[in-house]
């Protein structure tokens, strides 16, 4: 049986899942929970949320228990460093992405959708310190620990999210963070979220 993910192409949870499978060389097929409007996704997982991984018949639900499984069975290509101490941080640290960073990406989503200037004030100001303090962890770095992590791919899927589907930029200002997203959409080999409908 081949691993299947049931996916929409423009989640940023998605896209961190299809990175790992990338980064671990594991071929996998898309189920697009678009063009059946989520039924074989219901039919096989019992709920709504994406992404979901098929593996073998076995139902994996949310991105990072995913990225945790596929660690597990294909520990070549490791996601997280291997010093319990920085797994730790680094696990820490895709939560932040996931949840704290995901929430400010949406403020800004929400504010460009409701056009109030209080919305977007605030909504600009969280985010903005949230890019602040990503410049000041990369100066000088080319990941947040000595190669690649689940935490880097956690948080530039969120900027990556900003970027295309909000069309909010990273300030110029923030030359670390800039080099680093451009670092990782070479790596990853990501310029749109909607390369796999191209």
């Amino acid at each position: 049986m081949t691993v299947r993910i049931f996916q929409s192409p423009t989640s940023m949870f998605c896209e961190k899942v299809r990175i790992v499978l990338a980064q671990k060389k594991v071929p996998y097929d898309i189920v697009d929970i678009r063009t059946d409007e989520r039924k074989s996704l219901i039919e096989f997982s019992k709920q709504r949320k994406v992404p979901v991984m098929d593996y073998h018949g076995q139902c994996i639900i949310d991105s990072t228990f995913i990225s945790a499984f596929l660690e597990e069975r294909y520990p070549e290509n490791s996601i997280y460093p291997s010093d319990p101490s920085a797994k730790g941080l680094c696990l820490l640290l895709e939560d932040w992405g996931d949840e704290v960073l995901n929430h400010a990406v949406h403020e800004v989503r929400r504010a460009a959708q409701e056009n109030s200037a209080e919305i977007k004030k605030k909504a600009d100001e969280e985010i903005d310190a949230h890019f602040r303090s990503l410049d000041l962890l990369f100066t000088g770095k080319q990941s947040i620990f000595d190669r690649m992590t689940i935490a880097d791919m956690a948080i530039f899927t969120q900027l990556h999210y900003l970027y295309h589907r909000v069309k909010y930029e990273v300030p110029q200002k923030y030359k670390n963070l800039h080099a680093w997203m451009d670092l990782m959409r070479r790596t990853t080999n990501l310029n749109s979220l909607y390369d796999l409908l191209d």
